[in-house]
């Protein structure tokens, strides 16, 4: 009897010891969280480590992701659109977070679904559009990340417009500690969150990274 408390306040003390590292190196624990998945010289590296660790600092817990992770390989979801679905539901794994990832197709669901039954009651999936789901989400969103309607090089316009209409139902939920970030801007025409990042900007929301995804921050 002895020995089995032992181990369970062992277990207490080294779950504690790693909450209170994070918590001290925030960066330290979205370097594990990009381990293994997205490589460091991959062109999303940089920002997905900047807004896990920011993520941290902030203790966000309420994630709202449009365009879900797709791909049958995981090799293959990490090299293509970087897998943003899986390490926001590690994070919130973590940090007892939620993420909330939307998708027009239901194909990307069952694409993705093998690779987050680990993260089952801290990420939820909708099919939906986009901005109606948002303009009906109710709850302040502490991380938003659009990665919604394919960029086309030969029509730019509607990926643009998509995502300022979801920026603009999304903004009455956002918070002066709220993360933005934005994937497929560092593209011709500004990407797809051309427009949506100068709406934030016409708000006072300033720019932390600007690169081929881009994180906006209000403080």
């Amino acid at each position: 009897m002895k020995r089995f408390l032992c181990y369970i306040i062992f277990g207490l003390l080294v779950n504690s010891s790693s909450v209170y590292l994070y918590a001290n190196n925030p960066q330290q624990e979205a370097q594990e969280i990009l381990s293994g998945k997205l490589s460091s010289e991959n062109f999303r590296y940089i920002t997905f480590e900047k807004v896990l660790t920011l993520m941290k600092e902030r203790n966000v817990k309420t994630i709202v992701e449009t365009g879900t992770t797709r791909g049958v390989l995981l090799q293959d979801i990490f090299a293509g659109d970087g897998g943003g679905t899986i390490l926001f539901s590690e994070y919130a794994l973590r940090n007892d977070a939620r993420v909330y990832s939307v998708d027009i197709l239901q194909e990307a669901f069952e694409n993705a679904a093998h690779f987050l039954t680990p993260y089952e009651g801290f990420i939820f999936t909708v099919c939906d559009d986009s901005v109606n789901f948002i303009k009906n989400f109710n709850s302040t969103i502490d991380m938003l990340y659009l990665d919604s309607y394919d960029f086309d090089i030969n029509d730019p316009s509607p990926s643009q417009v998509h995502h300022l209409n979801e920026i603009i139902a999304a903004y009455p939920l956002l918070t002066s500690r709220s993360i933005v970030m934005i994937d497929d801007c560092g593209l011709p025409w500004g990407g797809k969150g051309a427009l949506a990042i100068q709406y934030l900007q016409e708000q006072g929301w300033k720019t932390l990274i600007q690169a081929y995804q881009v994180i906006l921050i209000k403080e």
